[in-house]
């Protein structure tokens, strides 16, 4: 009886110790919650982020990015769709980023002016249903990986990661879509690539077949022509050259030296891709597709395999030439 009074005793003492270990163990991770948060640049998530601006201040520069309901649109310094991966790359950096403890309290110009906070070249506003924070970029500290930064109407001055800088600077271009098609390779039923002599390549599928109807009629790669269209889907404008061109000429796309046209199933419109000169400076081509005015620049590379490509989407490989 003495045993079994004393075993209850030691099991009820257990449950008693191990129920007071859980509350000390959950308070400490809550403190460490607790920390972690106060130690973010930002207090929100980049989910709840709206809007954000970037401003070169000496350069009297600005771009702004606004999230809409189908996704990111940069506004200012133009209006185009954003690129979501590199939008949310940069908040994620920013928002999530560390600061050290205060640093300066109170700092007199003279003493922001040397940290880089008197005459700032950039500083970053980030807008949610909290209001908007407004970050001010200082110079690198002592070590490499140490910055100074301050919140706009604040005094106080935080150490920061060196590269915080470097990545609030993203320029319009980094930001925006730069998507020359946003097709469904799978799905396509015609391919026609002609050439400014003349040249054409016309591949058709059907059902699962494919076809090479143009120059000779023969079977064509599934795999070849998929590659291809891969590359074009995954290509990506390397520059805008001009944002609204008047005269197509100076690009030599008023007489293209290649066109490349796609159709997919279930869309009347066709994807079609022009190239006209050289951008020798880029290292590209100037090129305009059939939805949007602009003149872009593309990779060399890819103009270079779609012109490869014509002669290797047959089945065997000879192609007609």
């Amino acid at each position: 009886m003495n045993f079994t009074r004393k075993t209850l005793f030691w099991f009820i003492v257990l449950i008693a110790l191990s129920g007071a270990f859980f509350f000390f163990d959950k308070k400490e991770e809550a403190v460490k919650q607790l920390k972690e948060e106060q130690l973010k640049l930002l207090p929100t998530a980049v989910k709840d982020v709206s809007e954000f601006r970037i401003n070169f201040l000496k350069e009297n520069r600005q771009i702004k990015v606004v999230r809409e309901k189908d996704g990111w649109q940069v506004v200012h310094p133009i209006s185009a769709k954003g690129d979501a991966r590199a939008i949310e790359k940069l908040l994620t950096n920013v928002v999530t980023s560390r600061k050290d403890a205060v640093l300066f309290e109170k700092v007199e110009n003279a003493k922001l002016v040397e940290l880089g906070l008197g005459d700032p070249e950039v500083e970053m506003g980030v807008k949610s249903a909290n209001g908007e924070t407004v970050i001010v970029f200082g110079e690198r500290g002592p070590t490499n990986n140490v910055a100074y930064a301050m919140f706009k109407g604040r005094p106080e001055v935080y150490r920061v990661h060196s590269d915080l800088k470097k990545e609030a600077s993203k320029d319009a271009y980094a930001l925006r879509d730069k998507t020359i098609f946003d097709f469904d390779p799978v799905k396509m039923r015609r391919l026609e690539i002609v050439k400014k002599d003349g040249r054409r390549v016309v591949v058709e599928q059907d059902q699962g077949k494919w076809n090479l109807l143009e120059p000779t009629k023969e079977m064509a790669s599934m795999a070849k022509v998929l590659e291809l269209l891969y590359v074009i889907k995954n290509g990506e404008i390397k520059a805008f050259a001009d944002e609204n061109p008047t005269d197509l000429a100076p690009f030599g796309l008023s007489s293209p030296m290649l066109q490349l046209t796609v159709y997919q199933e279930k869309k009347e419109t066709p994807y079609i891709l022009t190239f006209g000169d050289k951008d020798r400076a880029r290292r590209a081509y100037f090129a305009r597709t059939n939805q949007q005015k602009k003149v872009i620049d593309v990779e060399e590379d890819m103009v270079n395999t779609i012109l490869l490509s014509m002669d290797r989407l047959a089945e065997d490989g000879a192609g007609g030439k």
